[in-house]
């Protein structure tokens, strides 16, 4: 990240703001560094720019405060996690920005909750000491045998740039930083995941940037106490007792779902087909979630006889068009005849897309081919008929 800022050129004494009485004026919205050359990027909003043209450079100072606040900040992150979570904790890369910062770092798991506030309290209050900081130039050694600390598998100079935040923080750096802590006002986490196989990412607001997010969070929490006409301190019980009563809905939802099910596979049990001493009953049941029919497949098995197979499928969910379930419940009689209701439900599962197997005698699966469930359905019907009439 570079500073944001504009070039202007032929202003008079009224437009030293650079913003109206400029014959040339370029807002730069970033700065970047190829080797020693700093390249600006931005847009011409007026007049033209050619090379050998004499501009008036100025930064954007609220940005430049803020990108100071994130950066310095980072390297309070580095020493507060070395503190509280591992000394031997090293960087694996950061970002810094005008409104946020990351910060990258090897460690073998995740930072809890608790060394979580612990950071920010550290932080915080390392802020509120008002530490001076203290930026010099000096020999690479002689850096590294002060304590400061580098980048593993950074190429440094023979002379660096040392930022050190005395008592707290030591690092080689040549960015941008304040001059005191306490120019940072306020330091926040807001969140700390996983990026990679060893490596932890936490991204935190500093300065200005704790105001916009506490605003949004604030309005947040308005939000949620208006709808649930609950005070800001009674939300969190509010959604528990929502969420059990959701979980208890959907509880009493399947239960009445299964009920049906077992209802109407009543009905289903008079179209059963007798082959020789088999009975077989292939049916296409919707509007059942797995379990309800599973159970009904189960029922209708027991009902129908040791020798009854019982294969049954259906879409659960009418608005849900890529998700269906197969069931097959075989009896003692024919399992014996040879066959076996997991691998045959599979088989029949992979016509619809899907898949899925169980035991020889009970075996359910999932598809989500919806078109093609009443051939799949027809499939099972002539295999089980040339398998029991053999």
């Amino acid at each position: 990240m570079g500073d944001r800022g504009t070039l202007s050129a032929g202003e008079t004494e009224a437009g030293a703001d650079g913003d109206q009485s400029s014959d040339l004026f370029v807002r730069i919205d970033g700065v970047s560094r190829n080797r020693s050359v700093f390249v600006h990027s931005g847009r011409i909003e007026r007049g033209q720019l050619a090379i050998g043209d004499l501009v008036m450079a100025r930064v954007d100072r609220g940005c430049r405060r803020r990108a100071q606040a994130n950066h310095t900040a980072t390297h309070l992150l580095q020493a507060a996690l070395k503190q509280v979570v591992d000394p031997s904790i090293a960087q694996a890369g950061s970002l810094v920005d005008f409104d946020r910062l990351r910060f990258d770092f090897h460690s073998p798991r995740a930072v809890t909750a608790a060394e979580l506030e612990r950071i920010e309290a550290l932080i915080n209050g390392w802020i509120a000491d008002a530490h001076h900081l203290q930026v010099r130039e000096m020999g690479i050694e002689q850096a590294r045998a002060a304590g400061a600390v580098a980048m593993f598998g950074e190429k440094y100079a023979d002379v660096v740039r040392v930022v050190d935040v005395p008592g707290v923080s030591m690092e080689l750096c040549g960015g941008t930083h304040v001059a005191n802590t306490a120019e940072i006002g306020l330091f926040k986490i807001i969140a700390e995941t996983g990026v990679a196989a060893g490596i932890r990412r936490i991204e935190a607001v500093a300065g200005p940037a704790v105001l916009a997010y506490l605003n949004e969070r604030d309005a947040v929490v308005r939000q949620l106490g208006e709808r649930f006409k609950v005070q800001p301190g009674e939300i969190v019980e509010r959604v528990a007792a929502l969420a059990d009563e959701l979980k208890a809905s959907g509880k009493a939802l399947a239960a009445a779902r299964t009920e049906l099910a077992l209802a109407r596979s009543t009905e289903l049990a008079a179209g059963a087909e007798t082959i020789g001493a088999f009975q077989l009953l292939v049916a296409r049941l919707d509007g059942v979630e797995a379990a309800g029919l599973q159970s009904a497949a189960q029922r209708l098995q027991e009902r129908l006889g040791e020798g009854a197979a019982v294969v049954l499928a259906g879409v659960p969910d009418a608005t849900i068009t890529d998700k269906l379930s197969l069931v097959a419940a075989f009896g003692p009689a024919v399992v014996a005849a040879g066959p076996k209701a997991g691998a045959f439900i599979g088989a029949i599962a992979r016509l619809v897309g899907g898949g899925g197997g169980g035991r020889p005698n009970l075996a359910t699966a999932g598809g989500k081919e919806v078109a093609g469930l009443d051939g799949a359905l027809e499939t099972a019907r002539a295999q089980l008929i040339e398998a029991l009439s053999l």
